[in-house]
């Protein structure tokens, strides 16, 4: 190879070099003001990580499903909100799904329930007049010369009046809205803003399943997302939240905060599966901080999503830490050995995601709730020992 085609060839490596350098810096200066790109949201939501599963018994006087042979237990939900925002948004609703990861369970009664609310305490009067009014009248001057002068006149009214008042029942709207979904497997709700409640703080919800009898422990995702306008917005930042976009509702409507938790649910008076479901709770807030700290002492750390993603298509060896592996492994149940990303993680973080998915298995594989004292105290022993 001669010299001309070396120089032909480094001459264009830099020249991409330097597109590419100019290309990052101008969409990192265009991205940098997303809130995808790790600005905190307006509004953040946080759950407890277990839940207690305590036996309850269900009717059919108000509706309510059969079991179906199953176990009914029922589960509480507490779920707190905190406005980060200096002002606050306008808060518009609250959107919940609660889903478990077992095909078997079924949804039998759930609360709070639809209910309907009205902006008027009282119901609206409604007032109806007719009135009618007849009026004829006759008016004649004679003159005669300078001496006679004379004046007739007449005058007659009718006035009829017909009033009809009736009260009207107040307009409501639903102040929260509940329901199956996932064919029964699962319970959604919808909670709005209005002067009779209020979306901040803590909300609690009550989930009653179906589950097999002799349960032990389960997994529930909860998803949440608050719609609503922010408050302080420029200019140029409320004309752009004007522009419809697909998956947002239009007149400045946008997700205000989202989250996503995974519930261990444990029985009532098992302490084996309790301490099995709070080993997965460690091992997940193990696996976030670790995650954290990799990412956090990352040259990339600085980049954004776009640009990440262009690097790594690059670089094939590379390893995308900031990509959403944590979510995908704990929430989409990714497979650590097989994924692209989880697979190529640095030794010590790459443990940790095998230890969140062997704590999630314990958890999966309780099926059968032992009444032996004896088989429990063993089998908690060897637990506390395995840890």
């Amino acid at each position: 190879m001669n010299s001309t085609n070396l120089n032909s060839q480094s001459f264009t490596s830099l020249t991409f070099k330097r597109l590419l350098a100019f290309a990052a810096l101008t969409l990192h200066g265009l991205f940098a003001g997303n809130v995808i790109g790790g600005q905190p949201a307006i509004i953040s939501f946080d759950l407890p990580p277990t839940a207690m599963a305590v036996p309850v018994s269900v009717g059919t006087a108000d509706g309510l499903l059969n079991c179906d042979g199953g176990e009914p237990l029922e589960i509480t939900l507490r779920l707190s909100s905190l406005v980060n925002a200096d002002v606050m948004p306008q808060i518009d609703r609250w959107m919940i799904r609660c889903v478990p990861r077992q095909s078997a369970w079924r949804v039998v009664d759930y609360a709070p329930r639809t209910e309907t609310a009205s902006d008027y305490a009282t119901a609206i009067a409604v007032k109806t007049t007719d009135e009618k009014t007849t009026t004829f009248g006759v008016a004649a001057d004679v003159t005669q010369g300078n001496l006679v002068r004379g004046h007739i006149g007449g005058d007659f009214g009718n006035k009829q009046c017909e009033s009809l008042q009736y009260d009207r029942v107040a307009p409501l709207h639903a102040v929260t809205a509940a329901g199956t979904i996932e064919r029964g497997q699962g319970v959604y709700y919808k909670l709005r803003w209005t002067s009779t409640q209020v979306l901040e703080g803590e909300k609690e919800f009550k989930v009653t399943f179906a589950v097999p009898v002799g349960f032990r422990a389960g997994l529930v995702d909860v998803s949440v997302v608050a719609v609503g306008r922010p408050s302080n917005q420029s200019s140029v930042t409320e004309a752009i939240a004007q522009i419809p976009v697909i998956g947002d509702d239009v007149g400045g409507m946008r997700s205000l905060g989202e989250a996503r938790f995974v519930v261990g649910v444990y029985a009532e008076g098992d302490p084996v599966a309790r301490q099995v479901v709070q080993s997965l709770t460690d091992a997940e807030v193990t696996l976030r901080r670790e995650a954290a700290k990799v990412r956090t002492g990352s040259p990339a750390r600085s980049l954004s999503t776009l640009i990440r993603h262009v690097a790594s298509k690059l670089d094939v060896d590379s390893v995308d830490v900031h990509s959403n592996w944590p979510e995908r492994l704990v929430f989409d149940n990714a497979d650590p050995y097989i994924d692209p990303i989880i697979r190529k993680l640095p030794t010590d973080l790459r443990v940790k995601a095998l230890d969140y998915c062997d704590a999630r298995r314990k958890v999966e594989s309780l099926r059968t709730r032992e009444i032996e004292t004896e088989f429990q105290l063993t089998e908690l022993v060897n637990a506390s020992i395995s840890h």
